[in-house]
């Protein structure tokens, strides 16, 4: 178990993620901008994946 640096939850980082915004928030922890992939929470994840997916022109098809 790990401790989320948003919002310090407990989670599981080898729990599996199937939520579409969950994989867009992992896409964007490995990415250089953030690179905190691993130290995020399912939840953190997701508002970010959902932020970036409603925001980011890199998620634009």
């Amino acid at each position: 178990m790990k401790s989320c640096k948003v919002c310090g939850e407990a989670f599981d980082p080898q729990a599996p993620l199937d939520d579409p915004a969950m994989q867009a928030g992992v896409f964007m922890a490995s990415q250089g901008e953030w690179n905190d992939l691993g130290e995020l929470c399912p939840r953190c994840l997701g508002s970010r994946g959902l932020l970036g997916m409603m925001y980011c022109r890199e998620f634009d098809a």
